[in-house]
């Protein structure tokens, strides 16, 4: 589901050629104006069926295509996330390079990683919590932060002190 602007965004067309290409679309029936609370006009696909329940577990990268668009990502979840690279470190609000923490079909927390590669360490230099569940999140973020830190060939994860669930996350991370 998506908005005209959404569109533009995703495929990086110009307005016309958009405006144009959805118009066929909707014309040739593969895509369905829908309404959505709270949403400008929007479009599917056609049979488009919501599934009960999304199992996924996800960290992304500030660049995933799913949440690159910061306007389309606050409407889908809530989430205000901005990428704070170029803001001076003490002016930053949940960290460097932080990734957010998909569960489900929801977005429960930030986390700030680095990646010690020559101590073959990933840190965790903060996390923020979105949800109520921390307990649920801690242990499907252990999960994923084991995964990174396997992908990156690093040996060992390490919690922060700036981690609002850190006891929850390290008792997760030794459970592993």
């Amino acid at each position: 589901m998506a908005t005209e602007k959404d569109l533009r965004d995703y495929l990086r067309l110009p307005l016309a050629d958009t405006r144009a290409r959805l118009a066929e679309l909707i014309e040739s029936g593969d895509a369905v104006p829908v309404s959505v609370e709270d949403w400008p006009a929007a479009y599917t696909a056609p049979g488009l069926r919501v599934p009960r329940q999304v199992a996924s577990r996800a960290l992304l990268c500030p660049f995933d295509s799913l949440i690159w668009t910061r306007e389309r990502t606050e409407r889908l979840f809530g989430m205000r996330f901005r990428l704070e690279i170029y803001v001076p470190e003490a002016k930053r609000v949940h960290g460097y390079y932080v990734l957010p923490f998909l569960l489900g079909e929801t977005l429960v927390a930030r986390v700030d990683l680095k990646a010690d590669r020559q101590s073959g360490v990933l840190q965790v230099k903060a996390a923020h919590v979105e949800t109520v569940a921390p307990d649920e999140t801690a242990v499907e973020l252990a999960q994923a932060l084991r995964e990174l830190a396997d992908w990156l060939g690093l040996a060992e994860v390490v919690i922060g002190r700036r981690v609002r669930l850190a006891n929850e996350l390290r008792r997760a991370c030794r459970a592993l």
